[in-house]
């Protein structure tokens, strides 16, 4: 699986760099669940008043999503990952 990063400055002009966003194609059906998470990511980071530098997509992918659907969005690498 690819992933992708996204910089940005929130709103009192720090950079911010979120890491680990999965790549998936238009026909995927998760890939809206995926579009709209983000979204609602880098809303909830713009307007921390507490600075931090990096954020892990993935990782908050693992707090807010259910197992089964968690799994099977990164299915490929939870099976090499001994």
């Amino acid at each position: 699986m690819l992933f992708k990063s996204l910089e940005f400055r929130n709103y009192l002009g720090h950079k911010v760099t979120i890491t680990e966003i999965p790549v998936l194609v238009s026909e995927n059906c998760a890939c809206f669940m995926v579009n709209a998470r983000l979204e609602m990511f880098v809303n909830e980071i713009y307007r921390k008043k507490e600075y931090k530098a990096s954020y892990s997509f993935k990782e908050y992918l693992l707090s807010v999503l259910r197992w089964p659907e968690y799994k099977e969005l990164f299915a490929d690498e939870l099976q090499h990952n001994a």
